[in-house]
């Protein structure tokens, strides 16, 4: 089974995406980031997304498809909207591709991963990469898409091996 992990954003959106099967543990198939130029339009920026994650879908080829569940400060209800925009591209091109998606709260990802609903992106990734054994350097928003897609697999029964 392939899981792709997605977090999103305008100006990168992390993904990550990691294979099973049966016992034996997750390994990574692919990680990094979608980016968009802030000098763009929005219309552009968007465009770019939803063809990224076409290729990205095409290529990887995911059984699912686990999202971060986004929030939006009260404070900045542009960001708010502009990263509406991301997730309505993002799931237009899982659905079309007829993925089966699911959504994980921020908390859930540093609880399964790290034990701790307040742990810090620094330990979601140096978690990640201890998880999936990896020695290069990871973006934060490359180890957030991973951490996403490992707390999908975990949500599935399976148990953390660290």
């Amino acid at each position: 089974m392939v899981i792709l992990g997605v977090d999103p954003g305008l100006a990168s959106t992390g993904f990550g995406a990691i294979a099973f099967k049966n016992s034996i543990p997750p390994s990574l198939i692919k990680c990094g980031c979608i980016k968009t130029s802030i000098g763009l339009h929005i219309s552009d920026r968007l465009a770019q997304i939803y063809a990224d994650t076409e290729h990205l879908i095409q290529t990887v080829k995911p059984d699912l498809v686990a999202i971060e569940n986004i929030f939006s400060l009260v404070r900045y209800p542009k960001a708010g909207i502009l990263l509406g925009g991301v997730l309505g591209v993002i799931y237009l091109s899982v659905f079309q591709h007829g993925i089966r998606l699911i959504e994980i709260a921020p908390k859930e990802v540093k609880s399964a991963l790290v034990g701790y609903g307040n742990a810090n992106k620094k330990q979601i990734k140096e978690a990640t990469q201890k998880i999936l054994k990896i020695t290069a350097s990871l973006t934060f928003h490359a180890a957030d898409a991973l951490a996403i897609a490992l707390t999908a697999y975990y949500r599935n029964g399976h148990q953390a091996k660290v």
